[in-house]
């Protein structure tokens, strides 16, 4: 028995046959070996046989009975896995090779011979990693370079592997129990932890804190990867526990579900606490680019001396301090407090907390005898921040004593905790940071131009507001190697009043159609003609995200679409975050608010591909964002635009 999921939906094979969460048929084959859902939701794939007799078939996840393609018997298939951004199908095969086809018309893309024969397969999720295993060996390859990255060998035979969500890490739980962590980027291991029973099953929770294993026929152990001492059980005395994957729900919470003999279980994990680390950094990391940008009327010299290396790291604390404080909600007033003991030597007193780690307070000697009862001491003006173990602690307060009326002060605001939160890889240098700001200059200066042209021919007026910007973010590539990647975001909104003048009017997808959007558009076309053109480089990848939104103004009768921009099905979208797909063709025409916002991102591409023609000799991957307000209204009828020029400076 196994099983896969498509977010909170999870579908299992049992023998012969495939199942859904109602117990519904999907499929009827031979002994089933996989069954892996395409993450967009639209297909899934089943690899059944004996023996060397086996095959790879693909059915619609809707109407299943009948595959929609079969693959030829040309070889004689091992395992199968699909990339997380649904592009890309995998199959491994009995002669060491991985075929890699595409999944719209299953095309033969490439392939690669490895030094194994792949018995398991997964895909990082920034799709610069596929693992493969066979017994107690796997081997980790670079899907750009298609040149094996590393080799690891283990003492048991390999159960199962999973890349972290954030593909920085691989866990690997082999069969002698052990579950070993490496880092991705360099393959070194992080952590090994043993007594994990049989090591069935890994997963990774979304935010990377936790890590689930299947230890046994009734148990699955869920470990704090931050700190040791928290572990979580799950027994059901059903037995029969094989795989265990967490799910979101519509809301965004996260369960675990997992197969017991009889039936999917979905246990509510509500109380693991979230990865406070990372919603810290990515709030000061926002806050930081914003702050080291040029204000408006601010000269050169002015900007050097409010943003320079030392103002820089100060900042930095500063946003982390007041964002750990506001994220621990006072945790020193919900905590118990006790007094523990006492240095003479350094006159130091700690004070313990039964939700922190302890603080230590300058007491003098002969002071000591007012510290009888924690209840009389107050924390005032505290300031948080968060440990490696992702616990809050205090780093700053002024400790009142009621019993002698006197304050101490606990002052460890300059410590090294947070340290670990300003990795290199995510430093940028100074001198990039002023280079993207002179670029953001003359990015509106363009703007301001196009601007007044659209408003001297009338085709907006100062109710559209047309935004740029720019900047550089540190990333790592698949060999582990710091690069430096420029993003451009170009965004519009219209004052609500004069949307439906301005922008798409309802039921309306062609660019041309929105005043606004057309505009933004153009803007983007002359920067690539003036100062940006310098970051299109032959063969270099650009990432392309294009978001397009449509309010809630019901379609009540089928509006006719002419394949303006050509017929898609299944194409692989992004809805609310999540990985979905879409269908608009001739044929079935729109029906849906999705559909209208699809359309109007796809037009964004078809300008790009027209006007901008030189970004075709990079190697460009497209992201449809969709969104469809909860609100109706014209002022919600919009697209942007994010380009990210990977490893540009």
């Amino acid at each position: 028995m196994g099983m896969d999921n498509y977010l909170f939906s999870t579908y299992f094979h049992n023998g012969k046959k495939s199942y859904n969460l109602r117990n519904s048929m999907l499929s009827s084959s031979d002994p089933v070996i996989s069954l892996k859902i395409n993450p967009s939701g639209s297909s899934f794939a089943v690899l059944s046989g004996k023996g060397n007799k086996r095959k790879v078939s693909i059915h619609n996840l809707w109407q299943s009975e009948k595959a929609i393609h079969k693959f030829p018997k040309t070889f004689s298939p091992i395992a199968i896995c699909y990339a997380p951004n649904a592009k890309k199908f995998v199959i491994s095969d009995s002669k060491k090779r991985i075929h890699f086809f595409d999944t719209k018309e299953y095309a033969l893309l490439q392939e690669v011979t490895l030094p194994l024969t792949a018995e398991r397969m997964a895909i990082s999720n920034n799709n610069y990693f596929l693992a493969a295993s066979n017994g107690n060996e796997l081997s980790v390859w670079n899907i750009e370079s298609k040149a094996e990255k590393k080799r690891l060998t283990f003492t048991a035979p390999i159960n199962c592997f999973d890349f972290s969500d954030d593909s920085n890490q691989l866990a690997i739980v082999t069969a002698d129990g052990i579950l070993s962590i490496y880092d991705t980027r360099t393959l070194l291991i992080q952590q090994t932890i043993d007594a994990m029973g049989k090591a069935l099953f890994c997963s990774y929770h979304p935010e990377g804190k936790y890590i689930a294993i299947v230890t046994g026929d009734n148990r699955i152990s869920i470990l704090n990867l931050m700190n040791g001492e928290d572990r979580r059980y799950i027994e059901n005395p059903q037995g029969g526990i094989t795989d265990a994957l967490f799910v979101k729900d519509g809301k965004g919470t996260v369960y675990l579900a997992y197969n017991t003999r009889n039936d999917i279980t979905y246990e509510n994990i509500a109380n693991l606490a979230p990865c406070y680390t990372n919603l810290i950094a990515d709030e000061v990391n926002d806050r930081m680019n914003e702050w080291m940008k040029m204000k408006e009327g601010e000269t050169m010299e002015e900007y050097n001396l409010r943003v320079n290396d030392k103002t820089r790291a100060e900042q930095q604390m500063l946003f982390e301090q007041e964002v750990a404080t506001r994220m621990a909600e006072n945790l020193v007033d919900k905590s118990e407090v006790k007094f523990g003991e006492y240095n003479p030597t350094s006159n130091m007193l700690a004070v313990d907390f039964n939700s922190m780690p302890p603080i230590y307070l300058p007491i003098p000697t002969e002071e000591v005898s007012d510290f009888m009862d924690p209840g009389n001491l107050e924390f005032r003006n505290a300031v948080y921040g968060v440990n490696k173990d992702d616990k809050f602690e205090l780093i700053y307060a002024d400790v009142y004593n009621k019993a002698s009326g006197k304050t101490y002060t606990f002052d460890n605001l300059e410590r090294e905790s947070l340290d670990y939160l300003k990795s290199e890889e995510d430093f940028v240098p100074l001198e990039m940071v002023q280079q993207s700001n002179m670029d953001e200059i003359k990015l509106k200066e363009i703007k301001d131009d196009i601007v007044k042209m659209a408003m001297e021919n009338k085709s907006i007026s100062e109710h559209t507001n047309i935004a740029v910007d720019a900047g550089i973010i540190a990333g790592v590539d698949a060999d582990g190697k710091k690069i430096m990647n420029y993003k451009i975001d170009y965004s519009y909104t219209v004052d609500q009043t004069f949307s439906a003048k301005e922008d798409f009017k309802p039921g309306k997808y062609i660019s041309s159609e929105s005043a606004a959007a057309l505009s933004m558009l153009n803007i983007m076309k002359q920067a690539f003609k003036e100062r940006f053109s310098q970051y299109i480089k032959d063969d270099k990848k650009l990432e392309i995200k294009i978001t397009g939104v449509a309010d809630a103004s019901p379609i009540r009768r089928k509006i006719a679409y002419d394949g303006h921009y050509g017929d898609f099905t299944n194409e692989p979208i992004y809805k609310d975050g999540n990985l979905s797909n879409i269908t608009v063709t001739r044929k079935s025409g729109i029906t849906e608010n999705e559909q209208l916002a699809f359309l109007r991102a796809a037009g964004v591409k078809d300008y790009i591909e027209k006007n901008i023609p030189e970004l075709s000799k990079m190697n460009t991957n497209y992201k449809y964002d969709i969104e469809v307000t909860e609100k109706e209204g014209s002022e919600f009828r919009r697209i942007s635009v994010e380009l990210l020029f990977v490893d540009a400076l």
